[in-house]
C-alpha cells in the first residue's frame, strides 16, 4: 500500500505561526492554512492528506476538530502541533504524532515524512503505532507515581500489551525506512515531566 502526501491542512489560530508552518512546507507541498476549529472543519475534505492541529484554539479545541474529523471518517493522518503537553485525556484522541511547539523547518518535514509513512500503513499496525506515541508522550511528560496511579495510562499499557502479543513484530510488515521512521515517533523527546497544572484543552 503506497499514501502520498500532495495537500496538506494547516489548523492554527495565529496567523504568523500558521503562515511560517505552511512557508516551511509549500515549496514541496500544497498547502491549506485554517485559523480556526470551524475554518478547518470547513476546508478539510477529500482533497486533504495530512493534518497539522494546534489543540488550544478559540471556540473550537484541537482535540474536539479532530474528534469531528473522525466522525466524519476522514482518517487522515493527523499531528498534533500544539503548545499543550500531553496529558491523560490525549488516551482518548486519534492523532498520530505529537509535536511540541516551537518545530524548526527540519522537525515540520520530518513530521511530515512520519505521517505519509503512517498512512500507508495498515489500519491495525497504525493503531498500535498510534498507542506507542501516547505511551511514549505520557512517560515523557509524567514521573513515575503519577504514571503508576493512572487508570487511563494502565489501560492504555494493557491494550499495547494485548495487541503486542496478537501482533508479534510489527517490522516484518515494514520497511526499513518505514520502521526507522516510526521509531521516531515513537521516541520523540518532550521534555522532562511536569509538574505543575495544564491546560487540557
Amino acid at each position: 500500500m503506497s499514501y502520498k502526501i500532495e495537500t496538506i491542512l494547516i489548523v492554527e489560530d495565529e496567523t504568523r505561526l500558521a503562515d511560517q508552518y505552511a512557508k516551511v512546507l509549500q515549496t514541496d507541498y500544497e498547502v491549506l492554512t485554517a485559523n480556526s476549529g470551524a475554518e478547518a472543519l470547513e476546508m478539510a475534505d477529500e482533497t486533504v492528506d495530512a493534518v497539522f492541529l494546534d489543540r488550544k484554539m478559540p471556540g473550537l479545541s484541537g482535540g474536539e476538530v479532530l474528534e469531528r474529523l473522525r466522525d466524519r471518517g476522514h482518517d487522515y493522518p493527523v499531528a498534533m502541533l500544539t503548545a499543550v503537553r500531553p496529558d491523560w485525556d490525549i488516551v482518548e484522541m486519534g492523532f498520530d504524532d505529537y509535536l511540541l511547539k516551537p518545530v524548526d523547518i527540519q522537525e515540520l518535514h520530518d513530521a511530515t515524512e512520519r505521517l505519509e509513512t503512517l498512512g500507508a500503513i495498515e489500519r491495525e499496525i497504525r493503531e498500535y503505532v498510534r498507542q506507542n506515541i501516547k505511551q511514549a508522550s505520557l512517560e515523557g511528560t509524567k514521573d513515575a507515581s503519577k504514571l503508576a496511579s493512572s487508570e487511563a495510562f494502565e489501560a492504555l499499557r494493557t491494550d499495547l500489551a494485548e495487541r503486542s502479543s496478537k501482533m508479534g513484530d510489527i517490522t516484518t510488515e515494514l520497511s526499513q525506512a518505514q520502521t526507522e521512521l516510526i521509531i521516531d515517533s515513537i521516541s520523540q523527546d518532550l521534555g522532562p515531566p511536569e509538574r505543575g497544572p495544564t491546560d487540557h484543552r
